[in-house]
């Protein structure tokens, strides 16, 4: 019982600190937001923070390799043609997107470095990349191209795509972006 409290408390930690560190994100650049801003935010004491996080950096980490974890858990389902599948990940990607948005379009404009922007590209490429393997594996069939450079293509065009969405104040519905998206994968 003790165990299951300790990961409780851990949990609660973790959410309270990365709930801070994403509003502030929201109202700061990255690079200016301390260790103790986010600590004041979540009301959390320093040495707790420093309990489980090195510095907010790896805090960030670990709130991309969430999500990361989320995405990387997607499988093809059963009776789901390889074109529905990869429909439903964009969607997922938009839909991702759409939900933190405010996110997004503040960190891009307030990035002084790569860090974030890398965490974001590295979650999309490693998704990318396992899905292609995962393919090359059903199908039986090694793919023409190598499977890093498609994951590293399709990334930069999925990221670039999603943030002229969001830009743009996401005038074109989610289901036509969809459809323009896969169209392009296809054609």
């Amino acid at each position: 019982m003790k165990e299951q409290t300790i990961d409780l408390r851990m949990l609660r930690t973790y959410r309270f600190l990365s709930d801070a560190l994403f509003e502030l994100v929201l109202k700061n650049p990255f690079e200016e937001i301390t260790v103790t801003d986010i600590c004041k935010k979540a009301m959390v004491h320093r040495t707790t923070f420093y309990k489980h996080f090195e510095d907010k950096y790896q805090l960030l980490e670990t709130m991309f390799s969430e999500e990361q974890r989320k995405f990387i858990e997607l499988h093809i389902e059963e009776g789901e043609t390889e074109q529905e599948y990869y429909r439903r990940i964009i969607r997922q990607m938009f839909e991702y997107a759409r939900n933190y948005k405010d996110f997004f379009v503040q960190s891009a404009s307030h990035i002084k470095n790569d860090f974030m922007a890398d965490l974001l590209r590295n979650t999309v490429s490693t998704y990318l990349d396992r899905c292609f393997r995962m393919d090359e594996k059903r199908l039986g069939v090694p793919s023409p191209i190598p499977i890093v450079i498609m994951s590293e293509y399709y990334t930069g065009a999925a990221i670039a795509l999603i943030m002229w969405w969001l830009q743009n104040g996401m005038r074109i519905p989610i289901d036509q972006m969809v459809d323009y998206m896969s169209s392009m994968i296809v054609w």
